[in-house]
């Protein structure tokens, strides 16, 4: 190194010296000797690298190559030559000289004396040289690769990652293995519990698994439990709701519908709680009867119900049919009342929902109608084929379901009631048309009596009797008759708010029979001698002063006033004198006054 520095100074101050003496005749001459005599004396950082610059545009102002860096390898031997005097540097080329002749000849004798040396060492280098190419092309390659390497190795590690979680979840797993063997255990217990009836430890089971799934959703083995759970709830309810079918006493109903109460509240609560988490809306308060069971309790109801009156109707005769169903109307139709009533309403509501469930808006009060609108329609539809012994009977009957009814506030008369008296009118007009045609057509056959009829002794007793006047007289006789069968026939059973309807009807018909009467004698008048004018007179007058009067005592027995004016709410003396119940026996019999002439003034 010290020689190779010695060569640079050396061919430096040969071209210092060349421009020197090139330009000695030049001003700048003088200008570089300053450089080198006194510049160069003294250096100060930033200063000493001005002056080589000004020193290079002074040596070489026209040249590119020679620049301040140029002089950075030798600017210790520029230092001390600038603080050396002239006459050494005019010295210093000799010097320089023999430094370079003496150090050429180092040179020689080195390269020849480690000539191997060199040649091996430029085979070293050039071999270093070719490796150092394969490690840039290894190097390119390996920067080329590293980024999926990279890569790989986080794939890696996530594997890794996942594989330390599958550890520890398996490890957790073995752990807990006794807990999900239980787990898994569940669905089977259900179904040994399901199979042995045993709904409590069901819905048990039932409630610990929807609890559980609401926890714990993500775990598929919580799932599949769930999922095994919920197929055998389904199956529960329909256990549950099968045994509504049938014929059930009330405390086991209230037990079927414990368990359905039951079930369906826990399902809500755990649907409720995971729509409030989802949605973030607001749990309702519960109303009463919003959760629909009670509309299943009514439809299985019903359909035991008329599975009871189909086999009534398969089973039983045709006449005493009408009375089993009206039986089974007033058994069940009470008892799923009864049931419905103690199921639903708890003692602080009845008071404030029992008008509401039969006021004809709840679906207890429609199902109701419509039970009685069938039973409606059966007794509109059979009465007319009963006869008066079991019309009686039926009738009692349906008060008696009325009054059951009326005992959970859904009384029935007002829907019956009706409907017998509209039976028995019917009935009562047929029977009064049915006498009024069988004494015209008699009255067009009958042949008055040649001989003059004797009078007949009183009879003490046939006082509570019909006239026995009435005898002689064949046809008044069959008409008092039937007269008196259509008063028996409904005698028991009559409502009394028929009885304006049934005086204006044997007022009706008595004035047909005095129309029957007057058409005979204008018919027959003509034909008659004295006796069977006799005769006939005497048979208007029993009709006039026997039938008529009999007739209407029958009616005030058959209707008592007093009774009548407690249901009117007045008194006998206001009854009797509106003349509601009293037959004007004048009025009636006026027509015949000129047959009788007892009513001529």
């Amino acid at each position: 190194m010290l020689w190779a520095t010695k060569y640079v100074s050396f061919t430096l101050y040969r071209k210092i010296r060349t421009y020197v003496y090139a330009n000695i005749k030049n001003k700048s001459s003088s200008r570089i000797r300053y450089f080198i005599t006194n510049k160069f004396r003294y250096d100060t950082g930033t200063k000493m690298a001005q002056e080589l610059r000004e020193l290079c545009q002074l040596l070489f102002p026209n040249s590119t190559n020679e620049t301040p860096e140029y002089f950075n390898d030798i600017n210790d031997y520029i230092k001390k030559l600038g603080s050396q005097n002239w006459e050494h540097i005019r010295n210093e080329p000799e010097r320089l000289s023999d430094e370079m002749k003496h150090l050429t000849e180092q040179t020689q004798e080195l390269a020849f004396t480690n000539c191997k040396t060199f040649v091996e060492t430029a085979e070293i280098s050039r071999t270093i040289m070719k490796d150092l190419g394969k490690s840039k092309d290894s190097l390119e390659v390996f920067l080329n690769t590293m980024p999926q390497f990279v890569q790989e190795l986080e794939k890696f590690s996530m594997n890794v990652g996942n594989i330390v979680e599958d550890k520890k979840r398996y490890s957790s797993i073995r752990h807990q293995s006794d807990k999900l063997l239980d787990l898994l255990e569940l669905p089977s217990l259900m179904r040994e519990a399901l199979n042995a009836e045993d709904y409590e430890s069901a819905l048990d089971i039932f409630t610990f698994v929807r609890n559980l799934s609401k926890r714990y959703s993500e775990i598929p083995i919580v799932q599949n439990t769930s999922s095994e759970i919920m197929t055998l709830w389904y199956e529960t309810l329909y256990h549950l709701y099968n045994q509504l079918h049938y014929d059930l006493p009330l405390p086991q109903c209230l037990q079927i519908l414990g368990y359905l109460r039951r079930a369906n509240t826990v399902f809500k609560s755990t649907e409720e709680d995971q729509s409030k988490i989802s949605v973030g809306s607001k749990i309702p308060s519960n109303t009463i009867m919003t959760d629909g069971l009670h509309l299943h309790f009514l439809k299985a109801r019903n359909a035991w119900f008329e599975k009871a009156l189909e086999d009534a109707k398969s089973s039983e005769s045709s006449e005493r049919l009408l009375r089993k169903i009206v039986e089974l109307h007033r058994i069940h139709l009470f008892n799923v009342l009864t049931q419905h009533k103690s199921i639903f309403l708890s003692d602080a509501q009845e008071s404030k929902v029992r008008d509401y469930e039969l006021s004809g808006t709840s679906a207890l009060s429609c199902w109701l109608k419509q039970k009685v609108e069938k039973l409606t329609q059966m007794l509109n539809q059979d009465l007319k084929k009963e006869d008066e012994s079991s019309f009686e009977s039926l009738l009692n009957q349906c008060m008696y379901l009325c009054l059951s009814f009326g005992r959970v506030g859904a009384d029935l008369r007002c829907v019956l009631t009706p409907l017998f008296r509209n039976n028995i009118m019917a009935q009562f007009h047929y029977n009064l048309d049915k006498v009024d045609n069988q004494f015209e057509n008699q009255m067009r056959t009958y042949k008055v009596p040649t001989i003059k009829n004797l009078p007949r002794p009183v009879n003490e007793n046939m006082i509570s009797g019909p006239p026995e006047n009435l005898l002689d007289y064949y046809p008044l006789a069959e008409y008092c008759n039937g007269l008196l069968s259509t008063l028996n026939s409904f005698r028991v059973t009559a409502p009394l708010n028929i009885v304006k309807d049934v005086y204006n009807e044997y007022r009706k018909s008595l004035g047909k029979s005095v129309q029957i009467l007057l058409t005979f004698y204008n018919r027959e008048q003509q034909a008659f001698t004295e006796v069977e004018r006799q005769n006939f007179v005497s048979f208007c007058i029993c009709f006039t002063e026997d039938l008529v009067p009999y007739i209407t005592k029958c009616l005030s027995q058959s209707f008592p006033p007093t009774q009548i004016c407690e249901l009117l709410g007045v008194t006998l003396t206001v009854l009797q004198e509106s003349k509601l119940l009293q037959i004007d026996q004048m009025e009636i019999c006026k027509p015949l006054n000129s047959i009788t002439g007892l009513f001529s003034s």
